[in-house]
């Protein structure tokens, strides 16, 4: 079996990030507490959260970047593996710092499925339009397959999630 040395996993929307890091905790979703603290929404279920994204209100916690970067370093010095959506500044931070990273992304083919799984997950239509129209899907995709800094790249096939490769990198 392959594995791949990432602290940082960079993926995409219906992948399965606060899925595996509920259910194994090597893997800790960045972009979920950072969320809830840049929102103040704590004591949310994940299908209220899913529910809101898009629709979140108004900003409690204006140092949420900085939240997000204490929250990767700790994430990182604590031995575990972060899982991160693109975020360009937070990108940018782990570019400048020099953190390897591995990349996760859907096949360009898997459009359809993954607005299947977004729907099913509960997300609303602003979102899950928002991620899988062509033109957005597209622009993803064409990104993914052109990131020239990510230290490894793997993309999912139809019916994987993170958790089908979680052994990868453990």
């Amino acid at each position: 079996m392959v594995k791949y040395e990432c602290k940082i996993i960079l993926c995409g929307p219906g992948v399965g990030k606060t899925y595996l890091a509920n259910h194994d905790n090597h893997f800790v979703d960045i972009d979920d507490k950072r969320a809830r603290y840049k929102y103040n929404i704590q004591n949310i279920s994940v299908e209220e959260f899913e529910k809101g994204k898009y629709n979140r209100g108004k900003i409690v916690n204006k140092d949420y970047y900085e939240y997000s970067i204490k929250l990767l370093n700790e994430t990182i010095t604590n031995n575990k593996i972060a899982l991160i959506s693109y975020q360009e500044t937070l990108l940018n931070y782990i570019i400048e710092n020099k953190i390897d990273y591995c990349l996760v992304y859907a096949d360009i083919s898997l459009r359809n499925e993954y607005k299947s799984r977004m729907e099913k997950r509960g997300n609303n239509k602003e979102f899950v339009y928002a991620m899988t129209n062509k033109k957005a899907w597209d622009e993803f995709f064409k990104r993914n397959e052109n990131d020239k800094t990510a230290k490894y790249k793997i993309k999912l096939k139809e019916g994987q999630y993170l958790s089908s490769i979680k052994d990868y990198f453990i």
